[in-house]
């Protein structure tokens, strides 16, 4: 399946400024984490996220993160130290892998087939009801879906021979209200 992850979303990377993950060197052997500063981080807790999988947070004590030059580009806390929350070693190495990847222009075009795909299945369900079958039977069922199949192809027909331009896409009220300044 081609799906996008979440991109990073710490203040560091939202910013483009200070010191994002990437800037922390990870020793998964020592469970430690060293700060673009030289520093170690003092605590490391195997746990769980707010979603409920496994996660791992990193924090540095404040006593080492406050005489900190950098301290501003690193964290926006003034009582604590910087904290990092991680996946488990296997996991966090492929989200960056699959992060990285999915910049490049092949991942984009593979996407995109996945987005017609997925336009596809939207007009079969809006146009013929496909999320709910009409007749009872499983051959009823499969002569239903190619009827619509049939049906979703010959407006797509119509569509290209009179010209009918493509719907566009959804504007989100806040892309909306991002547009408008």
């Amino acid at each position: 399946m081609v799906a996008p992850v979440r991109p990073n979303s710490t203040p560091q990377q939202i910013r483009s400024a200070g010191f994002g993950k990437s800037a922390f060197t990870i020793n998964w052997q020592e469970r430690t984490a060293t700060c673009p500063s030289g520093r170690t981080s003092r605590y490391w807790t195997v746990g769980l996220d707010n979603n409920g999988r496994d996660a791992i947070r990193i924090r540095f004590a404040t006593t080492t993160c406050s005489p900190c030059p950098v301290r501003d580009q690193c964290t926006r806390s003034t009582q604590y130290g910087r904290q990092l929350t991680v996946r488990p070693q296997g996991q966090d190495a492929l989200l960056e892998r699959v992060r990285a990847e999915q910049t490049t222009k092949a991942w984009k075009e593979r996407h995109a087939a996945r987005a017609g795909v997925e336009g596809s299945i939207h007009q079969a369900v809006a146009v013929g009801g496909m999320r709910r079958t009409r007749c009872r039977g499983l051959a009823k069922t499969h002569l239903g879906h190619v009827l619509t199949a049939t049906a979703v192809n010959l407006i797509r027909l119509d569509a290209w021979w009179t010209g009918t331009p493509l719907a566009q896409t959804r504007t989100s009220r806040l892309a909306a209200l991002e547009l408008a300044t």
